[in-house]
């Protein structure tokens, strides 16, 4: 419950510490926005200022006389009969006067900026004046151009010629100002996605620790169950003897005696087979294993300990397929440690597989490389279950629904020794259609090491 919790505070800080970033980026751009247009809203104003300055002349002398012209085209016909309405006409006219344009994108360049920008005209008011000096008032022509959003307003100009009264706003809109803003805010956002990227980095391994650690605990608790379990046992088994051997009757019956005497010995061997195996497991989490390597036949040895293992499985059927290719004729290795290897395997495959258990031992050897491949006919193992099997105490799930005994230190004994002689184990496992063991180890030819 404590854990969970953790992770769940853990996560509501994260989104919080995401939300503050949002905000922080979202007011950094908005308080950077203000300042381009700020700066460049100045720009072009004083740049319109600079162009009416030493402007128009001739040039837009010809464009009033353009307007003045139109204006008496819509006094005199009827306005039914024409194709745009006045502000449409005027706009098109003023808009298509360039040198205003022209001179701003100069006048940007100049400054040491180059941003690209769209020109607007924009007329606010139209008035239409006959030869009696009578006004026609357009108000439905005010705001029918409208700006685009965000566009920065450069002036507003009013002219007024015999004919016509108008007034109109010149406005500049800036392409590229979110990317020109948002280079500028590179650093910022750098380091704002490396901090982020770095608190996900953390909690993903703190998370990851967390449940790991939860995870071996539980294991720890399982080992320790199956442990006092399969300790009682023989002691359980030795104290029955024991006591039974107090009895005057048992002890005149000297079969009896040597019946219960062998039961203690047996089951004090398996006492101490199970202390030394939690021993080993200690020393080996301290110092690497101890290997005593020797020359041996690999035929030989896997026919021996194929037959020694059928011996003891008699009353159940346990069927064994030897399969072995060419192999050197001796080979290094330690056969106490790998002799112990197989019978972990043959065993495992015995314990969790079908009635009769028909196991395949496949030898052979490629490249320098003796591979030891050991299968069964069992219900298989789950794809998820796979990638913890060698893992210390761990216990599938098959384990503990058929309640089989064991500590949970067979396979991870099998990986520790397999990789002591620098190989490697590998697993291949259909559901319903049974496991097999890949063991692969480079071995010396005994010969060559003579």
């Amino acid at each position: 419950m404590k854990s969970r919790f953790l992770i769940w505070l853990s996560a509501l800080a994260l989104l919080v510490l995401l939300v503050v970033q949002y905000i922080f980026i979202t007011e950094t751009y908005q308080t950077k926005r203000q300042q381009f247009d700020a700066r460049f809203g100045n720009l072009i104003r004083s740049g319109m200022i600079a162009f009416k300055e030493g402007e128009e002349g001739l040039a837009f002398d010809s464009v009033l006389y353009l307007l003045d012209n139109l204006a008496v085209d819509y006094l005199f016909l009827d306005p039914d009969s024409l194709e745009k309405s006045p502000v449409e006409a005027f706009q098109d006219i003023l808009k298509g006067y360039h040198e205003p344009e022209e001179f701003l994108r100069a006048y940007i360049r100049e400054s040491g900026a180059n941003p690209d920008f769209t020109y607007h005209v924009v007329i606010r008011e139209l008035y239409l004046v006959d030869l009696n000096l009578e006004q026609r008032v357009y108000p439905d022509t005010t705001g029918v151009h409208s700006p685009p959003a965000g566009a920065l307003l450069a002036g507003s100009y009013t002219y007024e010629r015999n004919f016509f009264r108008v007034t109109y706003d010149i406005y500049i809109n800036f392409l590229n100002r979110s990317t020109l803003i948002l280079k500028e805010m590179w650093l910022i956002l750098a380091l704002d996605v490396l901090t982020l990227l770095f608190v996900f980095f953390v909690f993903f391994i703190t998370l990851r620790n967390l449940l790991l650690q939860k995870r071996l605990s539980e294991m720890k608790s399982d080992f320790i169950n199956n442990m006092t379990h399969e300790l009682k046992t023989p002691l359980s088994t030795i104290s029955v003897a024991s006591s039974s051997l107090g009895n005057k009757s048992i002890i005149q019956q000297e079969n009896r005696v040597a019946e219960l005497s062998e039961v203690i010995r047996k089951q004090n061997r398996h006492l101490s087979e199970l202390i030394d195996r939690i021993l080993d497991i200690h020393i080996w989490e301290r110092d690497q294993v101890k290997l005593k390597p020797v020359m041996v036949d690999p035929e030989a040895w896997i026919r021996e300990l194929a037959d020694a293992f059928l011996i003891n499985q008699e009353k159940n059927g346990t069927q064994i397929d030897l399969q072995v290719a060419k192999t050197s004729p001796k080979v290094i290795m330690d056969e106490v440690h790998l002799s112990t290897v197989i019978n972990n395997l043959l065993s495992n495959a015995v314990k969790y597989g079908n009635r009769p258990c028909r196991i395949s031992i496949g030898l052979t050897e490629q490249e320098g490389t003796m591979i030891i491949t050991v299968t069964d006919n069992g219900p298989g193992i789950r794809k998820e279950e796979l990638k913890h099997i060698f893992e210390k105490f761990y216990r599938g799930e098959q384990s503990r629904e058929r309640v089989v005994r064991g500590l949970g230190l067979g396979l991870y004994y099998v990986k520790k020794i397999v990789e002591a002689h620098e190989g490697n184990v590998t697993t291949r496992s259909t559901p319903g259609q049974g496991t097999q063991f890949i063991i692969q180890i480079p071995v010396e030819n005994g010969s060559a090491a003579g």
